[in-house]
């Protein structure tokens, strides 16, 4: 059996190669784990009306990236998910059967809804700027779920800040040291 296997599920705008992404997945890969990097630049989002409509066509492009991998040859699933990515995390988890271990960094409110009670949750991440969903009800969610939230204070919706490289390396830093 395989140590682990670690996949990543960006957002509509924040992709696998940014950093943060990066920094998260050479943790786990230097425990042995293997890598999955999910793409979606083929997918013209701009052009989508409806979140409905970008969830079922998300979906079909997470089933053809990942239709090879037997996620039972693992010891360790984790799942890595930004943004909308969180919901198409979520949603393959029941379309896999699997129950991975979740990292969701900005979650949206629709992910909220959608998570299963007994959802393996590693940390919830927001930043206190983010324009789509509250610290306060993220708060009160990782409550109820009795998981752990992570809240950056002064962040919008991409975890980094703007004024200062420095500051965004802290950020990526902290949010890497829920992979260890």
């Amino acid at each position: 059996m395989k140590a682990g296997i670690v996949v990543c599920f960006p957002g509509t705008g924040f992709t696998c190669k940014e950093a943060l992404f990066e920094r998260c997945a050479a943790k786990y890969q230097s425990r042995g784990y293997d890598v999955v990097k999910l793409d979606f630049s083929h997918i013209p989002f701009r052009e989508i009306n409806t979140m409905e409509e970008a969830v079922t066509i998300s979906l079909r492009a997470v089933k053809r990236q990942l239709m090879g991998i037997d996620f039972r040859d693992y010891e360790n699933v984790v799942w890595i998910s930004k943004s909308f990515g969180t919901i198409l995390a979520v949603l393959s988890q029941e379309a896999f059967c699997i129950s991975p271990r979740h990292l969701f960094l900005t979650p949206l409110p629709e992910t909220l809804t959608r998570i299963p009670p007994n959802t393996k949750i590693i940390a919830l991440v927001l930043g206190t700027q983010d324009r789509f969903l509250s610290g306060e009800a993220l708060a009160a969610f990782c409550e109820k779920q009795n998981c752990c939230c992570c809240l950056i204070d002064g962040v919008n919706h991409s975890l980094k800040d703007e004024q200062s490289v420095e500051h965004t390396e802290r950020i990526i830093e902290q949010i890497a040291a829920f992979c260890d």
